[in-house]
Formats: C-alpha cells, structure tokens, sequence
C-alpha cells in the first residue's frame, strides 16, 4: 500500500516537473533565444542553395554574434580575412515572428525586415525578400554552448 502511494507520488512529480520545464521553454522569449553565436551553414537564393554570394553577409561560413539589448557582430571571411561589421543591430518582433536586422560589412549597407521560421538553441532560419525583389533563406546553426 505504501509502495503504490510512493509510486504515485514519484509520478505526479515526475509529470509535474515535465510540464513545468516544457511551459518555461515556451516563456523563453525568441529575443532570448535569438542571443549567441550562429553561423550561416545554408543560403538559398530564389529557391537555390549557393554556397556563396556578393553579398558576404549572407554566404555560408559568416557569423553572426548577437547580443542583448539589440547589439550584433557580423564577420565574414573574405579574401583571406576576417571581415568585421562596423555598425549591426537588430530588433526581433515576436508577435510578428519577425526580425529586422541592420549592419555595415565591408562597405555595404544591409537591412532587411526577416520572418522567422525556426528558432531554438541549436537552429536560427530566416527568409526575407531583398530590395531588388531576390527571395533568401539563411539557415544558421548555433556555436554556442547551451
């Protein structure tokens, strides 16, 4: 009789705690989430994957380190360096699912208003369409440890 009255207890618990960490999961905040360190590890133009582009801000292998309070770092590798954004911030709308973000790399101005299709602690997957009516997806992957 103990026993069974133990072993509900330890399963009221148990199911307890699992829906309390999937609830604050959810309360994590996609700008919270969107914090760290990502790489571009797919680009896709109009549909295509290309492994690189003019625009070094969007080609496979550049990084982008966001912090909080809307400060980020671009760096893309370019003619045998490290190229480092000199201006980058970025505002998420999490009611929109969207992103905007906004720096300077290597003289070119980049801003573009982004939806969100996945985001969690491993994976960061954005589509927007470009001034000149080009449609891109950024697949980024995570290089911090969470």
């Amino acid at each position: 009789m103990i026993m069974k009255k133990i072993k509900i207890w330890i399963f009221l618990l148990v199911a307890a705690l699992s829906i309390t960490l999937t609830a604050c999961d959810e309360l994590f905040s996609m700008e919270y989430k969107i914090v760290g360190s990502w790489q571009v590890s797919h680009t896709y133009l109009n549909g295509e994957e290309i492994d690189s582009t003019n625009y070094a801000g969007f080609n496979v292998g550049t990084y982008y380190y966001i912090y909080a309070d809307h400060v980020m770092e671009v760096r893309a590798f370019r003619n045998n360096e490290w190229r480092t954004s000199t201006f980058a911030t970025y505002i998420v709308n999490q009611k929109e699912k969207t992103v905007e973000m906004e720096y300077t790399l290597m003289g070119n101005n980049y801003h573009f208003l982004a939806d969100i299709d996945k985001l969690s602690r491993k994976e960061f997957f954005i589509e927007f369409d470009d001034k000149h009516g080009d449609h891109w997806r950024l697949e980024l992957f995570s290089r911090s440890n969470n």
